[in-house]
């Protein structure tokens, strides 16, 4: 026979599983990147573009690229869309792994940072 004290822990459980998902989902979370995470590129890209989940607060958010040579120069983070983040890359990329460094606050204002990685291999 199942206990009440059993059945109470478990309905806790599940309340806490909904409440903790209902929290997590109010953060900005990436759902895509341009250049794509792991992709290969062909063609040096001239400007990171990140989509969210939900807008992102222009004040807090940044974004960095570092390569073979170290730190990339962008131009100042902005948005093109809703939901996006934007940011020019001055000069040429040359062959190797870049990563794409983030910083995000969505509506409830938490910083969410991650960061993904692509590779520059053009013809030579």
């Amino acid at each position: 026979m199942i206990s009440q004290r059993f059945v109470s822990r478990v309905g806790l459980a599940v309340v806490g599983a909904f409440a903790l998902t209902a929290w997590m989902s109010a953060h900005a979370h990436l759902e895509k990147s341009d250049p794509a995470d792991g992709a290969t590129v062909t063609k040096a890209p001239t400007m990171v573009q990140l989509f969210f989940n939900e807008k992102p607060d222009l004040k807090v958010s940044k974004v960095e690229i570092t390569g073979p040579s170290g730190k990339v120069e962008l131009g100042p983070a902005h948005s093109m869309a809703d939901k996006d983040i934007m940011a020019a890359i001055k000069g040429t990329l040359g062959n190797g792994k870049y990563t794409v460094s983030w910083q995000a606050a969505g509506t409830d204002g938490h910083v969410q940072k991650g960061e993904f990685s692509f590779t520059v291999q053009r013809a030579q």
